[in-house]
């Protein structure tokens, strides 16, 4: 078995996520989530954004705050695994939001399926999910 990349380098790698990236990047987070850990990330993959107008995530991007406030609603401190998440009815976000966790035919995260459980890093673990959340 290979040995395990940090959270930016196997979201990177995955290809999944170029728009996470992007804000990552935009916001200087890159370092923080190659280096600090462990976080228990909820991923969009890119298709979550089709819905959105490019304008509206133009103008996203361009607020620094409003954008943290929405990356920081999609991670949690510690690793969460789906067998963790089972067991569990909410989390608590580092923006200090909580995501309710619901599992019926999978695990939802809010209103979000999870599509790829489990991707495991070096710092944390990654759970790409079909949309958006919003705190």
């Amino acid at each position: 078995m290979s040995e395990l990349k940090n959270l930016i380098a196997t979201a990177k790698e995955k290809g999944s996520f170029p728009t996470l990236m992007m804000a990552a990047e935009k916001l200087k987070l890159v370092s923080k989530y190659s280096n600090e850990g462990p976080f228990t990330i909820f991923a969009p993959v890119e298709s979550a954004f089709e819905p959105i107008p490019d304008d509206v995530i133009d103008e996203s991007f361009d607020d620094h705050d409003y954008l943290l406030g929405i990356i920081n609603y999609h991670i949690v401190e510690g690793r969460y695994t789906t067998k963790d998440l089972e067991g569990l009815t909410e989390l608590e976000t580092i923006s200090g939001n909580k995501l309710k966790i619901t599992v019926k035919d999978g695990i939802k995260v809010d209103t979000a399926n999870i599509i790829e459980a489990d991707i495991e890093c070096s710092n944390g673990i990654i759970h790409a999910i079909d949309e958006i959340l919003i705190p």
